[in-house]
């Protein structure tokens, strides 16, 4: 069996690897696009309507924990949490045993307005679910597969 020119395997990689990288680009863009119309019809952009569910599963984080959770640099989730701050959504408490810390939660008020859970599933289901449900179970999980696959060949590298 005759082997093919490294440079073959290396310019098909090389192929591949950008393949890769502008699904997921395409992907990510599709995402963005589908959670901004979602978040405007709740009268927020898409990065406020991520604080809001962050701060819904994770009540009582700091500002820095969240900016971690969201990858976003403290200097953008603070302009963030600072408008959501002025409409009421979003409150900031000083611990009594720890004044130098700020805790951030979804204000009381705006959770017993607003169904944040139902906000959730109408983003999973305009983005996700409505997609899916039309097809065969086994190619979806198919996708899943390689999803998984993929992310524990990049998760070798430990970038965490």
């Amino acid at each position: 069996m005759k082997e093919e020119p490294s440079c073959w395997n290396d310019e098909l990689i090389t192929k591949q690897s950008d393949e890769i990288i502008s699904l997921f680009k395409t992907i990510h863009r599709t995402f963005r696009c589908k959670f901004k119309k979602i978040a405007q019809q709740y009268g927020f952009t898409a990065p406020q309507l991520t604080v809001i569910f962050h701060l819904y599963k994770t009540p009582d984080i700091t500002l820095n924990e969240l900016s971690d959770h969201l990858m976003l640099t403290k200097s953008t989730v603070s302009g963030i949490v600072n408008r959501l701050v002025s409409q009421g959504v979003v409150i900031r408490e000083i611990p009594e045993n720890n004044r130098r810390i700020v805790k951030l939660s979804v204000s009381e008020d705006f959770k017993k307005n607003n169904d944040i859970v139902r906000m959730k599933e109408h983003f999973i289901a305009y983005c996700i679910s409505n997609t899916i449900k039309n097809m065969d179970p086994t190619s979806v999980e198919k996708i899943i597969h390689a999803l998984e696959s993929f992310i524990l060949l990049l998760d070798e590298e430990n970038c965490n």
